[in-house]
């Protein structure tokens, strides 16, 4: 750039460069065009700083994981395979008190997405709450500040007006919308099969669909001999191959495992590791045997062969096999998923994080280990989950951390990292003074949970957690030397008001309300005065 003096003014003329017979010229330009240039450089050179600033970010979720079914925990069951995950864990951080923000996947994953508690707008339990307008997400705040993003897998938000991926800050999308969807049958063909059997039957799969997934605006793919784990992990690993340095990604991985309907092995390889039977599936087979449904063969309904398969109407013998083999399925998709990472060379340049939605659920066979009860419930057995955030190079590895945190604390966490904004207040806190030993308790103030209408609440203080809870029945499971299940026992929460000190009980055993009332008294004041600020039950708008 050259300038020159004329009317006591001084004009400063861009000019560009062009080769020609190997000669180089310049060529004078007009002021307006050498402004388009200079927005034109700066605007180039935002964006590659901001590419090479911003860390690429992956969230992945369990769905109903056992609090001691991953070998990464102080406290891990029987039979337990995990080694990818535990190489995780042992590349980053490890939560040994991290809790989801609701005992059931939709107001889980609503707080998980907005940071926020989901009650402000009527999420307590199913069919409530939905993802909002006014609610700002995870993925719409990076995709917002030029992320390149995308889901896969399972979206369950209790409806609402942003419930589809694509509205709630995804630009691509491959999976489903429900709570649950059948693990194998992924076809059309597998639709036309039972709509042949019987007219109908086909949507008679409420409760846990069949047949083709759905990519991006509603356009419907069928796969054929493969699981939904792995059809998702083959879309997670494409999408982290295909991403360029020019720009920073998010991914959002939902896994549907280890959720049930877990009728049959995921492939041969595991059921010939766990000793099980294959039950496979043929289209054009007179009879299907249970746990397969035939809608003609087998007596009842459809929601009759669910409650059977699903909420433990009938024992499976190789029930706790079965969700075992379908763990290390997607032991070995996240596995899969970390090596596409490092073969592209983004693995320091990438955030991880990995939890479940929720507690373990009995109707899966998990293993919470010692946590009182499963999935539905606020003792912790329903809300305590595994959690893991690593970023090699960037954040210390093989560390634990013991204080009480929470899935609203990722987005601000995220927030944090990325020095972006969002556009509301947070529930949730940043876990980096954690991470980084600047603090060891997050959570100064009460944290709550409410199901609302179920008549469950939770005020938890430090190591101190009151409980309202209503009666409730789950089963747990007895196992032979086989590793097959052989019957079943009835656990049993009581109803009423209770004191837990979590330090000393973690399994909540000893109620101390009695001993301490002034205790109960000022943490119900304090749960009352929250419940206060909240929306009632309902749908968003």
């Amino acid at each position: 750039m050259t300038h020159f003096k004329e009317s006591d003014r001084i004009i400063y003329i861009a000019a560009y460069c062009t080769i020609s017979d190997g000669l180089l010229f310049f060529r004078p330009v007009d002021i307006n065009s050498m402004k388009l240039l200079i927005c034109i450089c700066l605007l180039l050179t935002s964006v590659a700083a901001f590419a090479s600033a911003k860390p690429n970010i992956i969230v992945i979720l369990a769905d109903d994981l056992g609090y001691a079914d991953v070998g990464f925990h102080d406290i891990v069951a029987d039979g337990i395979h995990t080694p990818n995950l535990d190489r995780l864990a042992d590349s980053g951080t490890v939560f040994h008190n991290a809790y989801s923000s609701s005992p059931i996947c939709s107001g889980a994953r609503l707080s998980l997405q907005t940071g926020r508690y989901g009650q402000r707008w009527g999420a307590y339990f199913y069919n409530e709450g939905g993802l909002p307008n006014e609610e700002q997400s995870i993925s719409e705040m990076l995709l917002e500040a030029g992320y390149s993003t995308m889901k896969v897998g399972k979206t369950h938000l209790n409806k609402g007006p942003k419930e589809h991926p694509l509205k709630h800050g995804f630009e691509h999308w491959l999976g489903f919308i429900h709570h649950s969807w059948d693990f194998h049958l992924l076809s059309s063909k597998d639709v036309t099969a039972y709509d042949r059997k019987r007219k109908g039957s086909a949507r008679a799969f409420r409760t846990s669909p069949i047949g083709p997934l759905t990519r991006d605006n509603n356009k419907k793919e069928s796969y054929e001999g493969m699981t939904t784990t792995e059809v998702f992990a083959n879309e997670a690993c494409k999408f982290v191959a295909a991403q360029s340095t020019d720009k920073p990604f998010y991914l959002q991985l939902e896994f549907n495992a280890v959720h049930t309907v877990m009728t049959r092995p995921p492939n041969k390889e595991l059921a010939k590791k766990y000793n099980l039977p294959e039950r496979p599936f043929d289209r054009d087979a007179e009879v299907w045997e249970f746990p397969i449904w035939d809608p003609v063969a087998q007596e009842g309904k459809n929601v009759d062969w669910y409650k059977k398969v699903a909420h433990l109407g009938a024992l499976d013998p190789y029930g706790r096999k079965l969700y075992l083999a379908y763990l290390e399925e997607m032991d070995a998709a996240i596995g899969r998923l970390m090596q596409t990472l490092a073969e592209t060379g983004q693995t320091e340049n990438t955030i991880v994080f990995f939890s479940s939605d929720n507690g373990g659920s009995d109707q899966s066979y998990a293993n919470n280990g010692p946590l009182n009860a499963y999935k539905y419930c606020l003792m912790d057995g329903g809300i305590k989950v595994p959690m893991i955030l690593s970023w090699p190079g960037n954040l210390p590895p093989n560390e634990k951390v013991d204080a009480v945190v929470t899935h609203r604390d990722l987005f601000p966490t995220l927030a944090d990292i990325t020095e972006l904004s969002p556009k509301g207040t947070l529930d949730g806190k940043s876990l980096m003074p954690l991470i980084m030993g600047k603090v060891d308790r997050l959570h100064e103030n009460p944290i709550f949970w409410d199901a609302g209408r179920q008549g469950n609440w939770v005020a938890r203080q430090g190591k101190w957690k009151l409980v309202r809870a209503n009666l409730k029945r789950y089963k747990s499971y007895e196992l032979d030397s086989n590793g097959l299940v052989t019957e079943f026992n009835t656990v049993i929460v009581p109803k009423g008001l209770r004191l837990y000190d979590m330090e000393a009980d973690p399994g909540e055993t000893k109620d101390l309300s009695k001993e301490m009332p002034e205790k109960v008294a000022s943490l119900q004041k304090e749960y009352d005065n929250w419940r206060a600020q909240m929306a009632n039950p309902g749908r968003a708008k």
